[in-house]
C-alpha cells in the first residue's frame, strides 16, 4: 500500500537526538508510515509528505538564532511535499 512519510526536523543536533531516541524505536519500523527525524541542515534536498519541525530554544536572552537565517528556514518550510 502507500506509505505517508513523516519528517521531524530542529535546528538543534541535541533536540534531534531526543527525538530519535524517543520515536525511532517505537515508531520507525510501523507500517504505513516512514519516519526521517534530522536537523534542517541535514534534511537539505529532503521531502516528506507531511513535515514537522521544531523550533523549540531555550536561552537566556530569547534570541531566536536559527530563525534569522532565512536560508535555513527557507529549507525548513519547503520539505514537504
Amino acid at each position: 500500500g502507500t506509505r505517508l512519510s513523516v519528517g521531524i526536523l530542529s535546528p538543534y543536533n541535541a533536540q534531534v537526538r531526543a527525538f530519535q531516541e524517543k520515536l525511532e524505536k517505537p515508531y520507525g519500523g510501523r507500517d504505513g508510515f516512514s519516519l526521517k527525524i534530522k536537523s534542517v541542515d541535514g534534511f537539505q534536498g529532503g521531502e516528506e509528505d507531511v513535515i514537522i519541525i521544531s523550533t523549540v530554544r531555550s536561552n537566556e536572552d530569547g534570541a531566536v538564532g536559527f530563525l534569522r537565517d532565512a536560508k535555513r528556514t527557507n529549507v525548513a518550510l519547503t520539505r514537504a511535499k
